[in-house]
């Protein structure tokens, strides 16, 4: 790790000096060192993708596999890419969203060759591009809205709401090959593999695949310049991914200037605006945006200067309605005698989307998505207990709890009790924007350490066993002695299977909690 980032922090001293042959000596340095090899093969099977195959079957679970895939990265000179597997999910719209699934090795060498170039991507970023960058994500862009859009002070109060029409199947590859600076057969190779779909192998002329280790950065360093060409000429703009909003003084301006400027800039990378998802509007419409929404409310008391109410960001319809759509069909759904599985999966996605949500101006949606899961759970007891009057519904499942006398409880007053996730008491902390730095430059990367260091303790709230081991070993794998905030997969090990109060309440355990790539070292069996 250390060698990593070192040659990491050289190839961005060489970028800086506009030194490209010194740049690509380092990449070469950096794709045959040991650190970066093995971390590549460890990011590609500790992510959620690890047990998902590409076309040719082989997933690396075992630690031989692993060493020998290590190993075998060394020399990349004989590299072919395989086809990737096509496989579809589900878009909120209704679409079918393609994914690329690379084999193993595949993406162990994209992941290897985004080492060499997210340096530069980071370098070349917009200053307000947050998706798919360290330490930043989709809260900076709905905060730094916040800020420009509530200021007393702000001129801009209409926005141009773009959409990218296929944005990665459509990147010119002849732009790509021209302009991304890192070894050019092998981007080829990746660009030019093609697509293995119902058996048959299709050819891609343009585009890359969604899915793979390295389209991010891809995709990034596609679209970086684009905030600089519309700051130059008065709007402001930020962008997650391909997505992004443009802000302007009037309707016209960003009709009439911003808009063709965006698509002469588009234009030279193979892409187009799409024509029906890309419109304007004002900032007292409202607009949805990365799952948020964005809307200046009317209120004569807190008009000043430009503003005339108040701006709220606020988890979007959409996303609120879906989210109780899937909590009923769960609960509908549950036929098992006890409710406990049932709570206990309820407050998982509970937990999940209110900390996702609990940074913007959400209590509105949480106390609608609570009202939603009480109702859905009151429907399932009627049904389940048809012969039983409401009194006994009360006594048999609910119970008070500070001042609230319906707090659903599972196996009530039994070992494996468990309680409703109580989501309208969750508090609201709004996100503080993150530092426009490259995280790659070692001379300010103390600002990150810090600034992750301070969200550490909050991290990782799914399970109450995995918080407890958190900080009772202060956030340290004892195997690697990494931290244990690496977006990997986490194991307990322990000498003996310890428990954990559902209830909330601490009982004994020993464990330790390790990276999934460290507990085959552990010699203690998996808890």
């Amino acid at each position: 790790m250390i060698d990593l980032s070192r040659l990491q922090y050289e190839i961005l001293i060489a970028y800086r000096a506009d030194d490209m042959k010194r740049v690509q000596r380092i990449q070469t340095q950096l794709t045959r060192s040991f650190s970066a090899r093995a971390l590549a093969v460890r990011k590609v099977t500790s992510n959620s993708g690890r047990n998902t195959p590409g076309i040719d079957g082989i997933i690396w679970n075992r630690p031989e596999q692993k060493f020998s895939a290590i190993i075998g990265l060394k020399d990349l000179s004989r590299y072919k890419a395989t086809p990737v597997k096509r496989r579809y999910i589900s878009k909120t719209d209704g679409n079918q969203r393609p994914l690329g699934i690379p084999t193993m090795r595949d993406r162990a060498v994209q992941t290897l060759h985004m080492f060499t170039i997210d340096p530069i991507a980071e370098e070349t970023a917009c200053q307000r591009s947050y998706g798919y960058r360290l330490h930043r994500g989709v809260h900076d862009n709905a905060i730094y809205l916040k800020l420009v859009l509530g200021n007393y002070t702000a001129t801009r109060r209409y926005v141009l709401e773009a959409d990218i029409k296929g944005f990665f199947p459509s990147v010119s590859h002849k732009w790509l090959l021209d302009n991304i600076p890192m070894n050019k057969a092998i981007l080829k190779e990746f660009l030019k593999a093609g697509v293995m779909e119902d058996s048959f192998l299709h050819s891609t002329l343009d585009g890359f695949p969604q899915g793979s280790p390295i389209s991010p950065a891809l995709a990034n360093m596609t679209l970086n310049g684009l905030e600089d060409v519309l700051v130059r000429n008065g709007f402001l703009c930020t962008r997650y991914a391909d997505d992004f909003v443009v802000l302007g003084k009037t309707r016209d301006e960003l009709n009439e200037v911003a808009r063709p400027l965006i698509e002469g800039f588009l234009a030279e990378r193979g892409l187009v605006l799409h024509p029906d998802k890309t419109g304007l509007c004002g900032i007292e419409e409202g607009f949805d945006f990365l799952g948020f929404h964005f809307r200046e409310y009317p209120d004569k008391r807190r008009a000043k200067g430009t503003k005339r109410g108040i701006f709220l960001v606020t988890p979007s319809r959409a996303k609120v309605n879906s989210f109780c759509r899937k909590l009923r069909s769960l609960i509908k759904n549950h036929n098992e005698k006890s409710f406990y599985l049932l709570v206990r999966t309820l407050n998982s996605m509970l937990r999940g989307w209110a900390e996702h949500y609990r940074k913007v101006t959400s209590q509105r949606a949480f106390r609608t998505i609570h009202d939603c899961v009480w109702r859905a759970l009151w429907r399932k007891l009627v049904r389940k207990h048809r012969r039983r009057n409401k009194a006994w519904l009360y006594r048999r499942y609910f119970r008070r709890h500070k001042g609230n006398k319906w707090v659903f409880v599972a196996d009530l007053g039994r070992e494996t009790e468990i309680s409703l996730f109580q989501i309208p008491y969750v508090p609201i902390r709004y996100h503080s924007l993150n530092s426009s730095l490259n995280a790659y430059d070692l001379e300010v990367n103390e600002v990150f350490v810090k600034s992750t260091k301070a969200r550490s303790a909050s991290a990782l709230r799914e399970s109450s066993v995995v918080s407890y081991l958190t900080k009772k070993q202060k956030g340290v794998c004892p195997v690697c002695t990494q931290t244990l905030f690496l977006d990997e997969e986490l194991k307990i090990v322990a000498k003996k299977a310890g428990t954990f109060g559902a209830d909330g309440r601490k009982r004994t355990i020993d464990g330790t909690l390790v990276h999934e790539n460290c507990a085959h070292a552990y010699t203690e069996e998996p808890l």
